[in-house]
């Protein structure tokens, strides 16, 4: 018997998403570390922390939507 064809395009699209969304994780990690490295208080702190909670934001909404 034969696969189905519209099985095969669903598992594919699966994978690619669970890649785009290891990628995701592992970028706020690595600049979830460089934050906690800095000084809290500081400017630069201030701007590392907008991005690690938008970073994690945009990962949350990607997992949200491709369930």
């Amino acid at each position: 018997m034969r696969k189905k064809r519209a099985n095969l395009q669903k598992q594919a699209w699966k994978n690619g998403h669970e890649a785009r969304f290891e990628q995701m994780v592992s970028e706020y990690h690595k600049e979830k570390a460089v934050l906690e490295a800095m000084a809290a208080g500081s400017e630069e702190y201030d701007k590392q922390k907008k991005l690690c909670e938008k970073l994690f934001a945009n990962a949350e909404r990607f997992f949200k939507q491709h369930q």
